[in-house]
């Protein structure tokens, strides 16, 4: 059994797909499966991903029969996965070549059973990459996650018995999803980090969705009401209020006024009350 499950969800990113599954059968940490599970895709995804299988007996490829969102996928992976680690990657980035033994060693030394790690992001037009900055979490960080978001998917090292402890994934979330995630799993377990980059975010993609505003203003409200009671019993009402704006910041962006004015008529009323 291999050590580490790696779970690749995609959909239509048949140009670039087996460039994130090479990243992965390339690491210097060779005990591995790689998971990919197509969400339906319509392009040529799964005919490409068909033809390259057969190189390495450590890819195999699921599909969705209809499209059920990139958590649906990452939850399928984890399911069916071999081993007692998991490893995220998304289908338009790449991890860097010792990306899984950088963050198994981190696991070893720290005896936890999340790791996360710095990335480089790739932009348009940018001739280098520059590290993202992400914020270095690491011990119990749940009240640090209440307040802000943290790790990224694409280097996340879990536990699988971690994920089945909270039930997964949540599968209607469209954006802002490894910031849940990462809270949920920080309500039972401490976090290492890694503070070199372990892969390369590319924010290149016209159709990355970091670049869809709505959904992610409305993932970030909808993630700010889902934990809003740990919220003010660990951090106050200042905190939740300060969300609010955050919120209504991504909805002015998104040219949607009305939810804007929501969101900050419901942080004015929470900042009173503090």
């Amino acid at each position: 059994m291999a050590t580490v499950s790696v779970v690749i969800p995609t959909y239509n990113r048949g140009a670039v797909i087996w460039r994130a599954v090479q990243s992965v059968v390339a690491q210097t940490w060779r005990d591995l499966e790689v998971i990919v599970v197509d969400d339906a895709s319509t392009d040529e995804t799964v005919g490409l991903l068909t033809e390259q299988t057969g190189r390495d007996s450590r890819v195999r490829v699921v599909r969705h029969g209809q499209n059920r969102g990139a958590q649906a996928a990452r939850n399928t992976g984890i399911k069916i996965a071999h081993s007692q680690w998991i490893a995220f990657l998304d289908s338009d980035d790449v991890w860097l070549p010792d990306s899984l033994e950088v963050r198994l060693d981190e696991a070893t030394r720290t005896g936890a059973r999340v790791v996360h790690s710095e990335c480089d992001v790739l932009e348009a037009g940018a001739k280098d990459v520059r590290p993202f900055g992400l914020p270095p979490m690491e011990g119990r960080i749940y009240a640090e996650l209440l307040r802000r978001p943290g790790p990224m998917f694409q280097g996340l090292l879990v536990r699988k018995e971690a994920l089945i402890r909270i039930g997964y994934l949540d599968e209607s979330l469209i954006a802002y999803q490894e910031w849940d995630t990462a809270i949920r799993l920080a309500r039972h377990d401490a976090f290492a980090y890694v503070p070199t980059p372990t892969f390369a975010y590319d924010c290149r993609s016209d159709d990355a969705i970091s670049r869809h505003r709505l959904r992610a203003a409305v993932a970030y409200e909808r993630i700010v009401t889902k934990h809003r009671w740990p919220i003010l019993r660990r951090l106050g009402p200042k905190a939740l209020a300060t969300h609010f704006r955050t919120a209504a910041g991504l909805y002015r962006a998104a040219n949607h006024a009305g939810e804007a004015r929501r969101c900050l008529r419901t942080s004015f009323l929470l900042w009173r009350f503090a």
